[in-house]
């Protein structure tokens, strides 16, 4: 099988980035259970919001006391930021949140919360966003979902993700993708009592370690302070967050307070385990009561319920609850777009560690997080296959023509070793780079400029922020590059030259092409290249909007005043080519005045190109042929001149000068730092 992107997993982070991914990629998602069977359901408390600017420093001071300050910064401040769009999107999905009677949204507290800030459904929020996000994955098109289906594999290749093996009715089978996402869940299942799945059981980090895939806080493990007790062996059902948040209180075997309730999970976590193990008991109780009848009804109608049938009446009682394994803040390291340590291999939802909720979870952050990053995921799988799209090389000439060329260039800088660089690096340390364009101009080789590090470590993580054929200008970030910094560092002059010389060719040529945009003229190029770069060269004027002449010897007849010479005469040398080059090939002389016009159209040739000629025999010459033969103007011709020749009827004009007189591109790499 083949797609563009293979998303495993079914919780709302998966099915929000499928939704967020371009409707022209075919997207297969597979999961291992049924599509409803993900922890996402089953999420009760809510989902936070950003209310308003005033709101965001104690929002981002909250996330980062309940995480002990290690969270990642900008990971929290995206996440914040990102809030109001995300309940946006949700909202236009059709997820229904609680509302005041004026109609505007309602918020309700939770611990560790300084502020009200979380909406909510009743108390199964999960269940009311994620089964609006399935229905709308169902009704794409281009979307796949196959259920019952794990993920038992990676294809890879060095460092690269090529995609995954499958196990569908008990047979395995390949998936081959352009990006591959693991959307796998927690890892609830390797634990006696937990509130997640069974079938959770961490396959995204078993595969991670298994090709050495980089993992972040593997040891920081949530445990939710409050589950139903009971002693059937079945997952732990979740008593939330927002139980407490809206007055419920923990107690004692005597009955008496023994916490503030409000404090951060761990916190209170390990209050409760202190309490049982002074008591003497296996639970510690919840008390409902004081958040009063009618609120406990209409907020929590699913807890009274589920108590009901475990024998308990919640509007009389307490209840009794202890801790259970609840969520993993660990697992697979990614950046802020959610890519691994993998080449097209991204990481969303549970399974991943982008580093927002740092120690430890702030309540509700979780289906938030999983969002915002699945959103950003997606939109950088869109710009990195549009990039490759721009690409023109496919894999076959990339690894034929293009790489023996790179390779030779990097043996000409580094003919035995990098002596100024090892000697102020002699270890492996991953450092990050940014390319800096320092004039204004059309960005042109990123392909190249990617494939010269990738040919020195395939590690090498290229983040470009611009296409080729990009107007950019000075100033602009066009990219970043992560990898060793020894890497970075021996191949920072190749990969900018053969950058800022394909983008030197792509501004000029475009430059020049200005001058016939209201023509039908095609400008084309001429085999006036530099030796072993015309393959970068033409392909850079095609960035720039110019035609490629031919590409070699082989590619077609052109007679110019030598092959004339040899042949005896225009006449005789047509007749030759026609001869002896196959029908299907045009037969294009040079010629150099008047007489030679008119024999090369007694002759029949296909193409005259009129070479150097002053304005007043191009002006004759034109009219004699009178469509009997294309017409091609070359010698001489720069941007300084070419307008003359807009209004004159030919088809085309060759200059060489688009390659042999194109100045480079000033561009750097600049702010390397070790990471």
């Amino acid at each position: 099988m083949k797609t563009d992107v293979l998303i495993v997993g079914s919780g709302c982070s998966a099915l929000y980035m499928a939704l967020h991914l371009p409707e022209d990629l075919n997207i297969l998602m597979v999961t291992k259970k049924e599509a409803e069977l993900s922890d996402s359901f089953l999420a009760q408390g809510g989902i936070c919001m950003l209310r308003n600017e005033d709101d965001y420093d104690s929002y981002f001071e909250d996330t980062m006391k309940a995480g002990h300050y290690e969270n990642d910064a900008y990971s929290v401040e995206l996440m914040i930021k990102s809030s109001p769009d995300v309940i946006q999107d949700l909202i236009s999905y059709g997820v229904d949140f609680e509302r005041n009677e004026d109609g505007s949204l309602a918020f309700t507290r939770e611990g560790a919360h300084s502020q009200k800030r979380i909406l909510y459904h009743e108390d199964i929020t999960g269940k009311e966003i994620t089964r609006h996000l399935l229905e709308k994955v169902r009704q794409k098109k281009n979307v796949t979902l196959l259920e019952n289906t794990p993920l038992v594999d990676l294809i890879v290749r060095g460092n690269v993700a090529l995609g995954g093996v499958i196990k569908r009715n008990n047979q395995e089978e390949k998936v081959y993708a352009k990006k591959v996402v693991l959307a796998t869940g927690g890892i609830g299942g390797l634990y006696k009592h937990s509130t997640n799945y069974p079938h959770l059981t961490g396959d995204g980090i078993e595969l991670s370690k298994k090709y050495q895939i980089e993992l972040k806080n593997l040891d920081y493990v949530q445990i939710h302070p409050t589950t139903l007790y009971t002693t059937d062996h079945e997952r732990s059902f979740l008593i939330s967050e927002s139980v407490r948040g809206e007055g419920a209180i923990l107690l004692d075997k005597n009955g008496n307070r023994f916490v503030n309730e409000l404090l951060p999970r761990d916190v209170v976590a390990e209050a409760i385990f202190k309490q049982m193990e002074k008591d003497q008991t296996d639970y510690v109780y919840e008390d409902l009561r004081p958040i009063g009848k009618e609120e406990i009804a209409s907020h929590f109608p699913h807890i009274v319920e589920h108590c009901k049938e475990k024998g308990y009446d919640v509007f009389k009682e307490p209840i009794p609850v202890v801790p259970a394994q609840h969520y993993f803040m660990g697992g697979i390291k990614v950046d802020y777009d959610s890519h691994t340590s993998m080449k097209h291999l991204y990481a969303i939802g549970e399974t991943a560690c982008n580093g927002v909720h740092g120690k430890n979870r702030l309540a509700s952050n979780s289906l938030l997080e999983s969002l915002v990053f699945a959103k950003r995921a997606a939109k950088r799988i869109e710009k990195s296959l549009k990039e490759r799209n721009h690409y023109m090389f496919d894999q076959t000439t990339l690894k034929l023509n293009v790489d023996p060329l790179i390779i030779s260039a990097l043996k000409e800088d580094i003919t035995s070793e990098d002596v100024s660089t090892n000697s102020v690096m002699p270890f492996s340390k991953t450092g990050v780079v940014d390319l800096i364009c320092k004039e204004d101009g059309i960005i042109c080789g990123l392909q190249i400029f990617e494939r010269t590090f990738e040919l020195l470590d395939e590690a090498c993580d290229v983040e470009f922020f611009a296409s080729d054929g990009d107007h950019v200008e000075k100033g602009q970030l066009l990219g970043r590059i992560k990898g060793d910094v020894r890497v970075l560092l021996s191949g920072e002059r190749v990969a900018l030259n053969y950058l800022q010389r394909m983008s030197g060719i792509a501004t000029y040529t475009a430059n020049v092409q200005e001058y016939l945009k209201d023509s039908s003229i095609r400008l084309l190029d001429t085999r006036k290249t530099t030796p072993n770069n015309r393959i970068f060269e033409k392909y850079a004027v095609r960035v720039g909007g110019g035609h490629n002449h031919r590409y070699n010897l082989s590619d077609g007849v052109l007679l110019k005043d030598n092959h004339i010479g040899a042949a005896g005469g225009v006449k005789e040398a047509i007749m030759l080519a026609k001869e002896y080059a196959p029908f299907v090939r045009k037969i294009e002389i040079e010629v150099e005045n008047m007489e030679m016009v008119k024999e090369a159209v007694e002759a029949g040739a296909d193409i005259i190109m009129l070479d150097n000629m002053d304005d007043d025999m191009l002006k004759e010459a034109i009219a004699y042929i009178d469509h009997r033969a294309e017409i091609e103007v070359s010698g001489n011709v720069t941007k300084e001149n070419i307008a003359r020749l807009t209004n004159l009827g030919v088809d085309y004009v060759s200059s060489g000068a688009l390659t042999h007189s194109a100045p480079i591109l000033d561009l750097s790499l600049k702010n390397l730092h070790v990471i």
